[in-house]
């Protein structure tokens, strides 16, 4: 049962629109208050955002300079708007000045339907 339940979950999931964003910030010594301190009023209003699922920061235990945020948004309009917020439009272009920033998109995509396309192949 439980088998079951988790398939129609993640097929349910698998082509609902949502995106998810993988963002390293690779941020000097010398920088990391200013960084964290620019992040932090980020953080606040993006996860109050409509449409905003996740939005975590993380780090590496033996990396303490390397941050990793990972985001979920319902939707690219979702995504899209958030990016011309006055938070987004203020405090990122300050953090890109503190650090190297590497943005990697992600969208769901139906796992089996693609299996059933290269199996055709």
């Amino acid at each position: 049962a439980y088998v079951q339940r988790t398939r129609a979950r993640h097929a349910a999931h698998a082509t609902d629109g949502r995106v998810f964003l993988h963002v390293t910030f690779e941020v000097k010594p010398s920088n990391q208050a200013a960084f964290l301190a620019e992040f932090a009023p980020l953080l606040v209003a993006s996860c109050a955002e409509p449409g905003c699922i996740k939005y975590q920061m993380t780090t590496e235990k033996d990396m303490p300079n390397a941050f990793v945020l990972i985001e979920e948004w319902a939707s690219d309009e979702a995504l899209a708007r958030h990016q011309t917020l006055p938070h987004f439009t203020t405090h990122v272009p300050k953090m890109e000045q503190l650090a190297k920033i590497t943005v990697h998109r992600y969208e769901t995509c139906n796992v089996a339907a693609l299996a059933a396309a290269q199996s055709k192949l």
